[in-house]
């Protein structure tokens, strides 16, 4: 797909919503690389932006009320059109701006990276971190219009960012599509993704947020992996050694399907092809004592737990997950403490 495909129907909203201005926002690393990627919007709408500096760490309320402030003072008002044009903390900061600014602006995101396009992009949830609690602030809060993933724009994108968006792919696998495990079981380098593997990541989540717009139950399956990972997630910014999302996530993935199987859920032969591919691509950290009595203090927190009970969303085989299991801590600590990564024998 070439630039000018990716934005055509940003072309065609504009005209026909008789759009005036548009405020594009980006972080310091997308400016530097894609300048003048809407360059051609200008003989529609006046272009303005407003450059964030890259990383999580401008995920915050402090970056926000800053593009806030700065809306105002240059006296936009509802009309303004805010594109968000970056990975998933520009997707997710500009959203919750939009969301709040003179009580909700419209605005789209044009994702930047392969997390956000299968992922931050699609579904409406907005947030900021709090402290170190991961989207710890947020509103659900729609794009008024959904645009086309750019793939090329991957090309640029660092290693490290392109395993951690992978992290979440495989999430989508396993909760989604048996097949589309096994293809990823088959790939020579997460280079080679095919295109058709991004549509289906998209069109599921949408397929889940129409029936659950509001995070309410089924749009829980969407969880797996983010109990465990959103606390990895965590536990990394408070020692100041930050691991990107979707790294984080593949860890949780691989304890979470442990647990599954713990429980009498995830058939054994199932297990023993997650063990053995999660590893192939990604660190996984051996939970000890210490860092597991840290990351169950970060599971608590989550908006979805209550009393001494932390809220998973397990597999019962490759390609289904079921929400809502509702799982002691004591119990937790039992099954995650007997195991050791590098060394795992993946029966349970």
């Amino acid at each position: 797909m070439s630039k000018k495909e990716a934005i055509q129907p940003l072309t065609a909203y504009f005209q026909r919503e008789n759009i005036r201005n548009v405020v594009i926002l980006t972080d310091e690393n997308v400016n530097r690389l894609y300048p003048d990627y809407f360059s051609g919007l200008q003989e529609f709408c006046q272009l303005d932006h407003y450059v964030l500096p890259a990383g999580e760490s401008s995920k915050s309320i402090e970056t926000a009320v800053k593009i806030w402030d700065y809306l105002a003072e240059k006296q936009y008002d509802r009309n303004v059109f805010l594109l968000n044009f970056g990975g998933g903390m520009v997707c997710d900061l500009g959203g919750f701006v939009a969301s709040t600014y003179k009580r909700g602006i419209r605005f789209a995101n044009h994702p930047t990276t392969l997390l956000a396009m299968i992922d931050a992009a699609v579904g409406g949830k907005t947030g900021i971190n709090l402290q170190y609690l991961k989207n710890g602030v947020g509103t659900f809060y729609f794009p008024d219009i959904q645009l086309p993933v750019d793939i090329s724009l991957l090309k640029t994108l660092p290693d490290e960012e392109l395993r951690s968006g992978f992290g979440e792919l495989v999430k989508y696998a396993l909760i989604g599509s048996e097949e589309l495990f096994q293809k990823l079981c088959q790939l020579d380098s997460i280079e080679h993704l095919e295109p058709d593997f991004l549509t289906f990541c998209v069109d599921f989540k949408q397929n889940v947020v129409k029936k659950d717009p509001k995070d309410t139950g089924l749009r829980h399956i969407l969880n797996f992996g983010h109990t465990i990972g959103h606390a990895i997630e965590s536990y990394g910014a408070e020692k100041g050694t930050p691991i990107a999302h979707g790294l984080a996530v593949a860890q949780g993935l691989y304890y979470e399907s442990l647990l599954s199987t713990k429980l009498g859920l995830l058939p054994q032969n199932e297990w023993q092809q997650i063990a053995a591919f999660l590893p192939k691509h990604f660190q996984i950290m051996t939970l000890t004592e210490e860092i597991l009595s840290k990351l169950v203090v970060f599971m608590q927190n989550d908006k979805k737990n209550s009393d001494n009970l932390i809220n998973f969303t397990l597999l019962d085989h490759l390609g289904h997950a079921t929400p809502n299991f509702q799982i002691p801590i004591s119990e937790i600590q039992t099954y995650l403490l007997m195991t050791r990564p590098s060394t795992l024998d993946p029966k349970p």
